[in-house]
């Protein structure tokens, strides 16, 4: 038997709204986020605990959701940092062995609410037609709801958009950096024989870290919003590279960001940028971002290098995008540069150079892949051999 449910309801900017039940808890003045979609079939918690996805709430497009509870070696982050979650269908009752409890019991702990039980095939198509909007997550008002949706769609509006929004920092650098020690526990390392990787963090994925140990370097976490001058212990003499991590919002109000990773890139050391990462090394280099009519969020995005030498599925999550034409004003014709390309909308998907001025690996998409095909973990395999050449 289902458990009963509070109803709330989903309104969005425009005035369109969805009813449907409660999954955890949610506060009386309700909850406000960019809606999106994401249509990976599973990885459910690593989505909801990837720091990018901070005030947004996401749309499962797959119909059920919390069928295998949750892990905490799953976790992406030392929390979610999204705004709720919206799904169709929510299973009380998992069924696998890894579980330490369900999703509800997750959710709760974090004070993340979910709307469970609405149409989101119809959500997903309204977003794809209208784009990514601000919507908000509030408790029913009973019957009748029209007057209450005219007034929290106000709210709703009243709350800006993600563009202009600084949303890379909160995260904390050092609880990633405890991960980092137990991962290297975790594969019998001796960090000190590994070499060092000055991690940039915007809102990190602890698979990201791992992938890097994986590939035996050693990543090391500052605070990337932070002006290099205030980081602790850092040398740049004792970094064989550099890492510019993912993260949440509008890259191009990240300012302090941007300079941090303009000085690095300058050192001629190889560096590599993930998603945001990779969005603010393009505008250190002079090149622009703008934002996406819904995005890419999902593991199913082919990606193809201009030189045709190959083609992978990819893992992303990202509403904002590097433009074409400044990026490749400020690349130019250099035969070092490759620059990849989405082939469904042909945006820039990344970009290596390795000339006189920069030795530079960049992907808008996600190679850690959790969840994802990991097609794309040969990028860090190709990050580390540029550090151990």
């Amino acid at each position: 038997m289902r458990k009963k449910r509070i109803p709330v309801i989903l309104i969005l900017e425009d005035r369109k709204y969805f009813e449907g039940t409660l999954i955890g808890d949610l506060p009386e003045d309700g909850k406000i986020g960019e809606v999106v979609f994401n249509t990976s079939m599973s990885g459910y918690q690593e989505i909801i605990s990837d720091p990018s996805y901070k005030g947004q709430m996401v749309c499962f497009t797959y119909p059920s959701i919390g069928n295998y509870g949750f892990s905490p070696e799953d976790e992406e982050s030392e929390k979610p940092f999204l705004e709720a979650i919206i799904l169709r269908d929510y299973c009380e009752r998992p069924s696998n062995y890894r579980a330490k409890g369900t999703l509800e019991d997750y959710l709760k702990k974090n004070k993340i609410p979910a709307i469970s039980q609405i149409d989101t095939r119809a959500l997903v198509r309204h977003i794809r037609e209208a784009g990514s909007m601000m919507g908000g997550l509030f408790l029913h008002p009973g019957e009748n709801p029209e007057t209450f949706v005219e007034e929290k769609a106000k709210l709703v509006q009243g709350n800006g958009t993600m563009e202009g929004k600084n949303l890379a920092n909160g995260f904390s650098y050092q609880h990633a950096n405890a991960h980092v020690k137990t991962l290297l526990k975790k594969y019998k390392l001796d960090s000190s024989k590994l070499p060092k990787v000055a991690v940039l963090d915007f809102g990190i994925k602890y698979s990201i870290l791992e992938n890097f140990i994986k590939n035996k370097l050693y990543p090391i976490v500052f605070p990337g919003d932070t002006a290099k001058a205030e980081w602790k212990n850092f040398n740049e003499d004792d970094y064989t590279g550099y890492f510019f991590s993912n993260g949440p919002g509008d890259p191009a109000v990240v300012t302090t960001g941007v300079e941090n990773i303009k000085a690095l890139a300058a050192s001629k050391k190889p560096c590599f940028g993930i998603c945001l990462g990779h969005q603010m090394l393009s505008l250190a280099l002079g090149a622009k971002t703008f934002k996406m009519k819904f995005g890419h969020h999902g593991g199913n995005q082919p990606v193809t290098s201009s030189n045709n030498s190959r083609v992978i599925i990819t893992a992303q999550n990202h509403g904002f995008a590097v433009e074409e034409d400044s990026l490749k004003q400020v690349l130019g014709d250099d035969k070092n540069i490759t620059i990849e390309s989405n082939p469904n909308d042909k945006s820039i998907e990344g970009f290596a150079i390795h000339n006189d001025n920069y030795n530079v690996l960049s992907v808008q998409f996600h190679p850690e892949a959790s969840p994802g095909p990991n097609d794309a973990h040969l990028y860090f395999r190709e990050f580390a051999d540029t550090l151990t050449k």
